[in-house]
């Protein structure tokens, strides 16, 4: 029997079969008739997996993806270009490449879609959606052939999934706030008498959405471009956006102004330490070239697992970090979570495996570990990203095994009592535990707002 012929025959094989005809009507039903009427057309391949051709169900999945991805690009070019660019891509060189929508076709969907949840145009459950069905495309479909299985059903899921957290889900709330204070930010000169009520709404931003806007306003600053009266608005309200981001965002700052410094970026390298200046936080900048080159090699390796070809990419950056992390495992307080959540995603890998050529450094740098990397591994179970990833039963599992081994060798009696959590959960509730009230409230006492490395 051809690959894919039994997919609908099973005993609720009719039932999924008229849902997805109900899903294709709620699409046709949009008010987005460019997209839908192609859907309609592509999706009735997949409609039409009881005839047991396994491309088709192959054909609907890409044509799924290719469209979904082409609809986040029109929905970024449609909100604000800058304010994306300036929170998804924090080399410089790149960035300056990063002007126009055509541009967004040169980022990979991965850093598309991660930029969209940073930027409140994905919800976390939309990205996690989003970030497994982009797993599924890369690695079971045809795209990439082996032996994994698609479900027809899965797809209609996939299918519904699409529909309501992208192509009738329009930003909202707090996000549309934020546009609308860069849209007047760029053309409108503000006075002391408009600050008190942007100062309040940035009050209200979650942490998330004050780090795209921290990025973004530092990025118009720095930038040669940016005509004064910008500069000047942002002055007013910079501090605000400062005191809503946590030690992480604060470190990056403090690292591009030492980028702009060893490239020779004077411009850049001085309107930084001013701004730096106007927020307090000179504190901030690194003490050696040593930081910026681990900081360089994190980004590289975090770039790798989450690009193409993953597994074979890997090894070469992580032999570099191995070289570059001293024995005694002390790690510069910038680089301390994003260097902590780059080695454990590499570690627990993807839905379809690890890079087992880089599996014994990682294994050696998380041996490395201290007190505070260890306070930050249990921190991850909060991170979207990381909880996007144990939805998939291997990666969970590693994970459990990791802080197994972690709970031993911490003496913080609350980051045992995460790691206790963690390793309660069963599979199915390890991706949503983060979420619980009881584990926000664990997480709140690890990382008190604004003050966690």
């Amino acid at each position: 029997m051809p690959r894919g012929v039994n997919l609908l025959l099973d005993e609720g094989g009719a039932e999924h079969l008229l849902r997805g005809q109900a899903v294709m009507r709620a699409a046709e039903s949009t008010q987005k008739p460019q997209i839908t009427h192609g859907y309609a057309q592509g999706f009735g391949l997949c409609l039409e997996i009881h005839c047991g051709l396994w491309h088709w169900i192959d054909a609907a999945l890409n044509f799924l993806w290719d469209e979904t991805v082409a609809t986040l690009r029109s929905r970024v070019a449609g909100f604000d270009l800058e304010y994306f660019f300036n929170s998804v891509v924090t080399d410089q060189d790149r960035r300056q490449k990063l002007e126009s929508a055509e541009d967004l076709k040169k980022l990979d969907d991965w850093e598309l879609i991660r930029g969209c949840h940073q930027t409140g145009m994905l919800s976390d459950i939309g990205f996690q959606h989003l970030d497994y069905i982009r797993n599924m495309r890369n690695w079971a479909s045809a795209a990439h052939p082996n032996q994994n299985e698609l479900s027809g059903l899965q797809v209609i899921s996939w299918l519904e999934t699409c529909i309501r957290e992208v192509f009738v889900r329009e930003p909202e709330g707090p996000v549309l706030e934020v546009r609308r204070l860069l849209s007047n930010v760029r053309a409108h000169a503000l006075g002391a008498d408009d600050i008190g009520p942007v100062v309040a709404n940035i009050r209200l931003l979650a942490e998330d959405l004050a780090k795209s806007l921290l990025r973004t306003i530092f990025g118009m600053y720095v930038d040669p471009r940016v005509d004064a009266q910008a500069k000047n608005n942002i002055k007013l309200f910079a501090q605000a956006v400062w005191e809503q981001v946590g030690q992480e965002s604060k470190h990056e700052i403090g690292l591009r102004h030492a980028r702009y410094a060893s490239n020779a970026d004077i411009a850049r390298r001085d309107a930084a330490r001013e701004f730096l200046d106007l927020v307090d936080g000179l504190a901030y900048l690194p003490q050696s070239s040593l930081t910026l080159e681990m900081d360089e090699n994190i980004q590289s390796l975090f770039n790798a697992h989450l690009g193409m070809n993953n597994f074979y990419n890997e090894p070469p950056h992580a032999r570099n970090l191995t070289r570059l992390v001293p024995k005694t495992g002390d790690i510069p307080a910038q680089l301390r979570r994003s260097y902590v959540k780059t080695l454990i995603m590499c570690r627990i890998g993807n839905g379809y495996g690890i890079s087992y050529a880089a599996v014994p450094m990682y294994d050696e740098l998380i041996g490395r570990f201290l007190e505070p990397e260890i306070d930050v591994v249990a921190s991850l179970i909060g991170d979207s990203e990381v909880a996007s990833r144990l939805q998939f039963l291997d990666c969970g599992k590693r994970f459990s095994e990791i802080c197994s081994v972690l709970k031993n060798r911490t003496t913080n009696l609350l980051t045992r009592d995460i790691l206790e959590e963690i390793l309660r959960a069963t599979p199915n509730q390890l991706p949503k535990i983060g979420g619980s009230s009881k584990m926000q409230e664990l997480l709140k006492k690890l990382n008190p707002p604004n003050t966690s490395g």
